[in-house]
């Protein structure tokens, strides 16, 4: 089985096509390349081109091989979202939630974020956490530098955080900073994008820091492409390329990501 732990149903391209046509293409790849289910993102700022929170719901619930999670604004009305939020997950409608500092201008430690991580404590939610930089703007990675993690980590023990995106180009120096922390997790979202892997120092660079990252926290690393902006293919020959025992290989691809998120498969 083959859980994509990280997708946007979303669309790159100019113009305008409707969303429901973006996932029905995410359903016709998922099973073209033997993805069983995938847990999606949505935007959480408008976008015409991704979907957004209500739009991910009804598309969930309708789609057996689609999860979702929540997301917040920091710069909106909290309370609200916080409300919205809960009484998605007392209805068992997302299984994380999605913070983007760097894609905002946010740090992770900003106190706005307190009632959100309190309320994934309450109900044993994890936390996915965009990181590193955007292609064309590599100033934005300093929002969300893994130090804020730990940080947050120390402050809220028990919290669940999965960093997206190993905050590349610094995957080394992301490994080594949150090697120690149990509550840490990781998504291989975008690790096989070829801009991100030139960026790190090639093919085997990321695929040692991978290495050790899954020796080190064999259960909390979880495979995942941040489709459509990221190829499948290539994030499926990240993880084969390893030459994990079967077992190990069955945990990135989906038996962690079961575990972390609770899904009900």
């Amino acid at each position: 089985m083959i859980i994509d732990s990280h997708i946007h149903i979303s669309y790159l391209e100019k113009g305008n096509r409707a969303l429901s046509d973006v996932k029905n293409e995410l359903l016709m790849t998922m099973k073209k390349f033997g993805i069983d289910y995938s847990i999606a993102i949505p935007d959480n700022v408008p976008n015409p081109q991704c979907a957004d929170l209500e739009t991910l719901i009804k598309m969930a619930s309708e789609n057996e091989g689609i999860f979702a999670t929540g997301t917040i604004n920091v710069f909106g009305p909290m309370d609200e979202q916080i409300e919205n939020l809960e009484n998605l997950i007392i209805a068992k409608r997302i299984c994380a939630i999605k913070i983007f500092p760097g894609h905002d201008p946010f740090y992770p430690t900003d106190e706005r974020c307190s009632s959100m991580y309190e309320l994934c404590l309450k109900y044993s939610l994890p936390v996915i956490v965009h990181t590193g930089e955007n292609s064309g703007d590599p100033e934005c990675a300093k929002y969300n530098d893994p130090k804020y993690l730990v940080e947050i980590s120390k402050k809220y023990p028990a919290l669940k955080i999965v960093i997206a995106h190993f905050f590349w180009p610094k995957m080394e120096y992301c490994y080594e900073i949150t090697k120690d922390v149990p509550t840490i997790y990781y998504d291989t979202s975008a690790m096989a994008d070829s801009e991100v892997v030139e960026a790190t120092g090639g093919w085997d660079s990321v695929l040692d820091v991978l290495q050790k990252t899954i020796s080190k926290k064999p259960n909390n690393v979880l495979f995942g492409t941040d489709w459509p902006m990221c190829p499948i293919d290539k994030h499926i020959q990240l993880i084969k390329d390893l030459h994990l025992n079967p077992e190990m290989e069955e945990r990135i691809f989906s038996g962690n990501a079961i575990a972390l998120y609770k899904l009900t498969i």
